[in-house]
């Protein structure tokens, strides 16, 4: 696995990291991995990857695992208003929950 995962990284030639933040997701949570977001060129070709990077490395290293997602361009754009639809849908539902649970403590 890590040979494949080395061999995928040596074919992308430019990447910018654009955003990164702690993982709370299952066995990378607890500061073992970040989210990261990236603009990447593959295969000449430009690409958003959102993907876990393990972070359990020596200083100023992080590695790529295969837990992410790589994305065209017009994939990405076509995702935006989704993204969005599911925030607000996610948002709601932590609302009900929450306030089902603050009513079953009243009774």
């Amino acid at each position: 696995m890590k040979v494949v995962i080395c061999l995928l990284l040596c074919m992308v030639k430019n990447m910018t990291e654009i955003w990164r933040d702690v993982s709370f997701e299952g066995k990378w949570k607890n500061g073992k991995g970040h989210v990261v977001l990236s603009q990447i060129e593959y295969y000449n070709r430009q690409w958003i990857d959102l993907r876990i990077m393990n972070v359990q490395r020596p200083v100023g290293e992080s590695q790529h695992t295969r837990h992410g997602v790589r994305l065209t361009l017009e994939q990405a754009e076509m995702l935006l208003p989704q993204l969005q639809e599911a925030i607000i849908k996610g948002k709601e539902e932590s609302e009900k929950n929450e306030r089902r649970n603050n009513e079953t403590r009243m009774e």
